[in-house]
């Protein structure tokens, strides 16, 4: 734990019915599902035998800025608009909908604000100390009580010319770039995601998929005639979907197990800051580590005492602090952040707590990851919405889809196998040769099917 800016914890050891939601206490006895052995797949083929419409809000708010946009101009928007992330178009595409700009971005820019300015200031230093050295060398050629004062005066005009340009250029210079102009700063690193869309059609299934595989956090639902946003897809939202419209499933048994025995969640390497923690290190963890969030724990025993999500970078600008960045974590949590509620900063179960209770607790609470911790608060793990949907859909789909190619591919074999033993007076019609490329044709045929969409993949799925 030497380095106090990111602490590798290591533990060893249809339609919607407004009626449809039941009581979570009740759900387990108001089943209309038979117990069986396949009660895994029962989430599986609800989301299966759902379009991405039936998850839609009834009512909602969505952001469009247009790429011509200046960048400072569409943060102010994103933080005014009190929303996470905002879509953009492209007016030069007949305004088709061609990314997203979300608080990732406006971190991205922090710490490049933050980059230029250090670097700016070292080279201001650099140039001060080289015109200090070049006036001592030639202080015996002028006359050294004039010429001292006038120096001191440029030097000190200098300096302080250099400091407003450290603070005022980075500003000038990244936030009247439009949005368009950025992305292809983005682009050049190498960091730019192509768009990643769904119909509102295609199967709520696939855009579980997509999310997961993807390691995106929105998925764009698109009106299937013209390509118009309808509303936006996250992993919160098709839990919701699960957690009231799946109580009338059958409930498998390991919806009481702990989620460590179910290894939902990370319990190894937990990735965690302390109070006095460099804000610009806690962001730099949340923008390139892959996480969301962090736990703030305390330096001895490790007990959670806050959490700073990417959300919470947003204070730095409601604060006007974006050239103070050198504070610590404790500090810039202290920023005004009117969208984040005070019991909402550590939102936790027990590592006793079952499956069915965190995601009650996820869905209720409206957060994005929950806290594990052992009785002295200290942390033991970290549960994210992903990790629930993986664990419940994505995982299981996966291997169902596996057994259903491999029982496949096994009943091929077997009946070509067959074909060396026939009945006597017949004869094979099948060629070897013909044999051995139909079945090489097959498997290209398979092979340019599984680079195709992912919903291809699991149309396959028993709904028996």
């Amino acid at each position: 734990m030497d380095d106090d800016y990111e602490i590798i914890v290591e533990q060893f050891s249809s339609s919607r019915d407004p009626n449809a939601s039941l009581a979570v206490g009740n759900s387990h006895h108001n089943s209309n599902m038979e117990n069986s052995s396949d009660s895994k797949l029962n989430y599986v083929h609800l989301m299966q035998l759902n379009a991405c419409y039936e998850a839609m809000p009834t009512s909602s708010k969505m952001v469009v800025f247009d790429t011509k946009l200046q960048l400072k101009k569409a943060f102010n928007g994103l933080i005014y608009q009190n929303t996470r992330h905002v879509l953009l178009s492209d007016s030069a595409k007949n305004n088709a909908i061609v990314g997203i700009l979300s608080v990732t971005d406006f971190i991205r820019v922090l710490l490049l604000l933050h980059k230029m300015k250090k670097e700016r200031k070292e080279k201001q230093k650099e140039d001060a100390c080289d015109k200090e050295k070049s006036s001592v060398t030639n202080k015996a050629d002028v006359n050294e009580n004039t010429n001292t004062e006038l120096n001191d005066d440029s030097k000190q005009s200098e300096i302080s010319e250099g400091a407003n340009a450290v603070k005022d250029a980075p500003n000038e210079d990244i936030g009247t770039l439009t949005i368009s102009e950025y992305r292809d700063l983005v682009c050049r690193e190498g960091k730019l995601m192509d768009l990643v869309s769904i119909t509102a059609e295609e199967s709520l299934l696939k855009a579980a998929f997509l999310l997961s595989k993807q390691h995106i956090h929105r998925l764009p639902v698109l009106d299937p005639n013209d390509g118009s946003p309808l509303f936006i897809l996250t992993h919160k939202r098709i839990l919701k979907f699960l957690w009231l419209f799946g109580q009338s499933l059958y409930v498998p048994g390991y919806h009481n197990k702990t989620c460590k025995e179910l290894g939902v969640g990370t319990y190894n390497g937990i990735r965690v800051v302390y109070p006095d923690t460099s804000l610009i290190f806690c962001l730099d963890i949340l923008l390139n580590k892959g996480v969301s969030g962090v736990p703030v724990v305390e330096h001895n025993t490790l007990r959670v005492v806050d959490m700073y999500s990417r959300f919470d970078a947003i204070g730095v600008a409601l604060e006007d602090k974006i050239d103070e960045l050198d504070v610590t974590v404790q500090e810039a949590l202290a920023f005004r952040n009117t969208f984040r509620l005070e019991k909402d900063r550590v939102v936790a179960i027990s590592a006793n707590d079952s499956l069915w209770t965190a995601i009650t607790v996820l869905v209720e609470r409206n957060v994005h990851r929950l806290c594990v911790l052992k009785d002295s608060g200290r942390i033991e793990g970290l549960i994210s919405l992903s990790d629930i949907m993986n664990f419940l859909v994505v995982n299981v789909a996966e291997l169902q889809a596996e057994n259903l190619h491999c029982h496949s591919r096994f009943s091929q074999h077997s009946r070509h196998s067959s074909l060396g033993i026939l009945p006597e007076g017949l004869e094979s019609t099948n060629d070897p040769a013909k044999t051995k490329a139909g079945g090489e044709a097959e498997d290209s045929l398979e092979g340019e099917q599984g680079a195709g969409e992912l919903h291809q993949q699991f149309d396959t799925i028993s709904i028996t």
